[in-house]
């Protein structure tokens, strides 16, 4: 920046040149816009910087330019080209400036040299886009000077500065206890020096000082001194405070208390701070330094030893080449104040008089008012404030203790009326004040006081478990407590010499090393940093201690037991457990921990009688002793004897092991009853079967075996009676598949008396383990479950007989692919409504379902609503099974609140939620799409959106088969064949995977939306034929002759008698009278209360109107008309779904009759349409259970009819004339 109106200073960071091989030589360049660009040598040795001095030639009244630099270039613009001016470049010391170079300089004639000296330049020897550097030696300066040589330093010349706009100058002087008496009057020297250039007085520049430590003192304010004596005398008497170094509250005082009109500052002056500090701040001072400069404040930060430079330069104003200082030691201040002072009038001089505000002096900004403290807790309270008439651009909000401390601040801007302050210390009396912050200075403030609240204590102290030496204790946490302190003592006199404590940073603790049999009174108090609450005290009792007792034994066997004892409250380090026999010939011993309460014994000798002691040892050495008598069994025989025939005269006999262990070797001995001689082998005792030769001869053998064990002892002999050839196998084995992953084998029983049979499968190809499991003995067949669907098994049984095992009969069979839909297995497929649990006995179950009664036949309705999504694994419905030709059979119904986006009636997809196979219906578009994976997994569809297609989205009941084929998709509705497309070849079905019901085609991953509507009948017939032989005997309208069964009456009144009252309706709402409307009548004619003539519907062929007949028995139910859920108004009617004039344009000249019996529904009244109103009627709608009039007339006949289910209708009959 430089003097008004003449030079302007451009300091930029250039890239790093070569240095001139002459030290000091110095090289300019003319720029464009006449700029003049320096550089220089760079010194050698520590330097502070340097000094660029451009002054014009004497008698030029224009304005000298000075700056520093770090580095040895510079440039400078604003320049007169035909002007002489004089360039000095000195460098900055600890000790004082030395010049480096001097030069005489006309820009004109710079630039005419570089033209006459262009050609003379080397190759490659500019370095920038610039006109070459021209110099010459001989203007060098001969070296540089000493410091005895008296330089022409910038700290004592005879220079004056004159700014053109007045100037409110704060000095802001760190008094901390780090700088010290000695270096502090340095300071106070360095103050007056950068004080003395400046005319000082009214109209010009106004000085104040605060000297800041642990609080800020306003040392003189900017009005109490009108001339520069008067202020050097002030600077000269300063005294040194001492304290910390709190340079964010010093900021805070400078924007509270020195920046006031109270205090001298004037709107039209400039306004600058200087600080001066040797250290860090110990708060934050980056925010009161951002709002100070907001409001134009220049601030120049210099530093002294160890003040923090990253700190000075995110409080200074830039450019911060001029207005952030540092300085190694106090000394050096002198070689700096000359400095400063010409760049603080540089800074100054800058600023052009009406960029200042223009804020009258005596109107002080505006101020916001009554300043309230709510919503007070133990660490934060709400600040709220009226708002000052003209809003702020910022306010300053200020918080410390009223009984000292060390403040903090925030700000928030302007609009903003409210502020929470927060991290408070609890029971503590704070002063809060606001400060509006404009651009002409800050306005008057808002103070006022708030405690905040104690720290809530813990609460609900609670004894969670208590032993004779612990007790641990829990409570509910304090929400502002980081730790607690937990103190007990015993509930005695002398119980405090006891005192002990502990923190804990959980809401629970556990105190041990108690005393048994003693109170303890135990308090607790909630932490947070050195904050501490009240204290909640509770007494517990620990139990006294007691002795385990009542030793006993279990598990006994001949080689081991299990001896337990009741348990004790007394801390118990560890059990030790022995034992030893009567005759003392066998001991043993064993320990476990003492929280254990049984052990176990062993090895021991069978049928001895052992002497057992149970040892407890406590803590501390104690110890107390139980004894008991234990006394073994005797060895076990072995069992389980089975014989099975080998070829020639051998036979294999078959045990159970005696025992797991300890068996040292098996007897066997065998001899014909009768005459003959015994024979005798023995085998190891890890063995459980033997080969038994020469056993053909006789009619019937006695088998013996008894064990031997390693303690000496013999078990009892077991013997079984052998008959050769009398072991008859099962006949006649048969395998039936009785679902995709069973078998059910059946067999002839052999004559003889069998103990059970032995079956083992496994697969027909060798390629799996054999499994076995065993029948009972009256058994003659079983079902294999889990098996691998449509995959060949071999399957052998063998009869067991107390003399051994027959030899086994084999079969395959093949599990099927497909399981039976009926009962006499002619129509192979998949029944999803079981699976899905879509039937009576269990929809209950299953959120999202409801289940109502059909009108036409004993199929139930089930209501799938809004997300309730259905999912079964593919794996448990076994669909990899499914062949490539099938039919997916469905009769739905589509309601109101279906969605208009496509949604997949049925599919099967990947684990990843993939599709793989499925119906998409589109009600949008009002079409039908089937869709598969060919064998490269790519997803292939088939879409049908002809208009009978579109019948299905009316809103009635429709039964729709979708037949694939190898090559084609057939599509039926209503069993009328609609259309046919070709499709490519279908890929497998994986194993694995998800079958899933309504699922919104754009729903992704498992927890999706899925679509709301009705359905009857969902299945997977596994043929692609079915569509032609099935009759849709579910529709009325669909009956032929004796192609379908008449269906069962559903009606269990009588139509010569009312039916009892519905169910109580639904409560109504508090804005509509308790009372309904009239019910309907029986005739919808034009006499009945409230409703006119009921419309004709379109498409429907009705009969002309007869005369009454006399009252006969009730025909056939009639077909199935259109079935319209309750439609709403004609404005509201929903697009896609046609109302009711739409339909029935005109009246008819009959109405329908409807039957309905008895049934609980969870949805509310669907008619098939509404008449039009008579004017005057309510159009209220009646809710479940309200009264009506009217009653049935057998005679009445009906044509065409369509639904109306009614929760709260009882045999109820709609008649009309016919």
């Amino acid at each position: 920046t430089m003097a008004a109106g003449s030079l302007q200073l451009c300091l930029h960071f250039l890239t790093a040149c070569p240095a001139s091989s002459a030290s000091g030589r110095l090289r300019l360049a003319v720029l464009p816009e006449d700029r003049l660009q320096m550089k220089w040598r760079e010194s050698e040795g520590s330097s502070l910087g340097y000094l660029v001095q451009v002054k014009p030639r004497a008698g030029d009244p224009e304005q000298e330019v000075m700056l520093t630099t770090k580095t040895p270039k510079a440039t400078v613009g604003g320049l007169s080209p035909s002007k002489g001016y004089t360039l000095q470049i000195f460098e900055l010391t600890g000790s004082g400036n030395i010049l480096l170079a001097r030069r005489e300089f006309v820009i004109e004639d710079l630039k005419s040299n570089s033209v006459s000296r262009s050609s003379q330049r080397p190759l490659g020897a500019t370095l920038e886009p610039t006109p070459s550097l021209v110099g010459s030696p001989d203007l060098e300066p001969p070296g540089a000077l000493a410091p005895s040589q008296d330089p022409p330093t910038l700290g004592r010349p005879q220079f004056r500065c004159t700014p053109p706009m007045p100037v409110d100058m704060i000095f802001l002087v760190d008094g901390s206890w780090s700088i010290g008496h000695s270096h502090f009057q340095q300071v106070k020297d360095f103050l007056a020096s950068v004080i003395e250039p400046f005319e000082i007085g009214p109209g010009k520049v106004q000085v104040g000082l605060t000297q800041y430590s642990g609080a800020p003192q306003t040392e003189w304010d900017l009005n109490a001194f009108g001339t520069k004596e008067e202020v050097l005398n002030a600077v000269h008497n300063l005294h040194y405070r001492g304290g910390n170094t709190f340079t964010g509250l010093a900021l805070t005082h400078v924007l509270e208390q020195n920046l006031k009109p109270r205090a001298g500052l004037r709107p039209e002056a400039a306004k600058l701070v200087i600080l001066v500090t040797d250290g860090k701040s110990q708060d934050d001072a980056h925010a009161a330094g951002h709002v100070l400069k907001g409001l134009g404040v220049d601030i120049f930060a210099v530093g002294v030893k160890n003040a923090d430079e990253t700190e000075l330069r995110l409080l200074a104003s830039q450019p911060l080449d001029i207005t952030v200082h540092n300085v190694q030691d106090f000394p050096q201040l002198s070689t700096l104040s000359g400095l400063l002072s010409r760049l603080i009038c540089q800074k100054v001089q800058g600023r052009s008089p009406r960029g200042s505000p223009a804020t009258p002096a005596l109107d002080p900004p505006p101020a916001p008012t009554r300043l309230v403290l709510t919503q007070v807790t133990s660490s934060s309270v709400l600040l709220s404030w009226s708002p000052a008439p003209q809003p702020p651009l910022k306010y300053l909000i200020v918080w410390r203790p009223s009984k000292g401390g060390t403040p903090r601040e925030v700000v928030v801007e302007g609009p903003t009326s409210s502020a929470q302050l927060h991290n408070l210390t609890s029971s503590t009396e704070y002063l809060v004040s606001v400060f509006p912050l404009y651009k002409a200075g800050v306005g008057e403030g808002l103070q006022g006081l708030a405690t905040t609240a104690p720290l809530p204590p813990p609460q609900a102290l609670t004894l969670a478990a208590v032993t004779p030496k612990t007790v641990r204790l829990t409570w509910q946490p304090s929400a502002e407590a980081t730790q607690y302190l937990v103190r007990w003592s015993p509930a005695s006199p002398k119980g405090e010499e006891e005192r002990r404590e502990v923190r804990v940073g959980r809401p629970e603790v556990l105190l041990d090393g108690l005393a048994p049999g003693r109170d303890y009174d135990v308090w607790v108090q909630s932490l947070r940093g050195a904050e501490i609450s009240e204290a909640q005290g509770i007494r517990a009792r620990t139990p006294a201690l007691t002795t385990p007792r009542h030793l006993s034994f279990s598990d006994v066997s001949h080689d081991s037991a299990r001896v337990s004892w009741e348990g004790t409250a007394r801390p118990v380090r560890l059990f030790r457990v022995s034992y030893i026999s009567g005759k003392g010939g066998h001991s043993g011993q064993t320990e476990v921990p003492g929280n254990a309460t049984s052990a176990i014994l062993g090895p021991l000798s069978s049928s001895t009688t052992y002497m057992v002691r149970v040892t407890c040892l406590y803590p501390g050495g104690s110890s107390s002793t139980l004894t008991s008598r234990l006394t073994t069994r005797k060895v076990p025989s072995p069992s389980q004897l089975s014989v099975t025939e080998l070829p020639g005269d051998e036979v294999r006999l078959e045990w159970a092991a005696a025992a797991v262990s300890g068996v040292l070797v098996y007897q066997i001995t065998w001899m014909p009853l009768g005459e003959g001689k015994a024979r005798e082998i023995s085998v190891p005792g890890n063995l459980g079967t033997a080969i038994l030769p020469g056993l053909g001869r006789h009619s019937e053998y006695e088998i013996t075996i008894l064990a031997y064990y390693r303690d000496g002892a013999r078990s009892d002999p077991v013997s079984l009676r052998y008959t050769p050839g009398s072991r008859s196998p099962p006949s006649n084995l048969a395998l039936a598949s009785e679902s995709p992953d069973s078998l059910r084998v059946s067999w002839t029983p052999p004559s003889s008396h069998v103990l059970h049979y032995r079956l083992s499968y496994a697969l027909a190809s060798g390629s799996g383990p054999e499994k076995s499991i065993s029948i009972p003995g009256p058994g003659s067949h079983v079902t294999i479950p889990d098996l691998l669907a449509a995959t060949k098994y071999r399957v052998l049984v063998s009869a067991i007989y107390g003399a051994g095992e027959s030899v086994a009969v084999s079969a395959t069979g093949r599990t099927a692919a497909c399981p039976a839909l009926h009962l006499d297995g002619s129509l192979p497929g998949f029944d999803l409504m079981a699976a899905f649990g879509l039937v009576e006995k269990e929809y209950a179950s299953i959120r999202g379902v409801a289940m109502e009664p059909s009108a036409f036949g004993p199929t139930r309705t089930f209501t799938l609503f809004k997300d309730s999504q259905l999912t079964r694994r593919a794996s448990d419905i076994h669909l990899a099974t499914l062949p490539p030709e099938h039919t997916v059979v469905f009769l739905l119904r589509l309601l109101p609140e279906t969605p208009r986006e496509a949604f997949a009636l049925w599919q099967v997809a990947s684990e990843d939620f993939q599709p793989i196979l499925g119906v998409l219906l589109d009600a949008g578009r009002k079409s039908l799409t089937y869709f598969n994976r060919d064998p490269r997994a790519t997803l292939q569809e088939v879409t049908f959106d002809l208009p009978e297609v579109r019948r299905i989205f009316f809103g009635s009941f429709h039964k729709v088969h979708v037949a694939v084929g190898r090559a084609r998709v057939r599509l039926y509705v209503d069993c009328r064949k609609v259309a046919e497309r070709p499709i490519g070849e279908a890929g497998g079905l994986p194993a694995a995977g998800f079958v899933m019901l309504g699922r919104l085609a754009k729903a992704r991953g498992p927890r999706s939306s899925s679509a709301s509507f009705q359905l009857q009948v969902l299945q997977l017939v596994c043929n692609d034929s079915w569509a032609e032989e099935d009759r849709c005997c579910e529709l009325p309208a669909s009956k032929e002759g004796e192609s379908c069964p008449a269906f069962p009456s559903a009606c269990a009144c009588s139509s010569q008698t009312p039916g009892p009252p519905g169910p109580q309706g639904p409560p109504v709402s508090p804005a509509v009278p308790p009372w309904g409307n009239q019910g309907l009548r029986q005739h919808f004619t034009a006499s009945g209360d409230g409703y006119g003539p009921l419309p004709k519907p379109q498409q429907m062929s009705l009969g002309t109107a007869g005369a009454r007949g006399s009252n006969g028995e009730r025909g056939p139910p009639g077909a199935v008309g259109p079935t319209v859920s309750p439609l709403p108004t004609q404005q509201g009617a929903r697009e896609g779904l046609p109302t009711p004039t739409d339909i029935f344009p005109r009246p008819p000249a009959h109405v329908l009759k409807l039957h309905a019996c008895t049934h609980e529904s969870t949805r509310p009244p669907m008619p098939i349409l509404e008449a039009p109103r008579a004017l005057g009627t309510s159009n209220k709608a009646r809710l479940p259970g309200e009264g009506g009039h009217g009653g049935p007339h057998p005679g009445d006949r009906g044509t065409g009819g369509g639904v109306f289910s009614s929760p709260g209708a009882v045999c109820s009959e709609w008649s009309g004339h016919g």
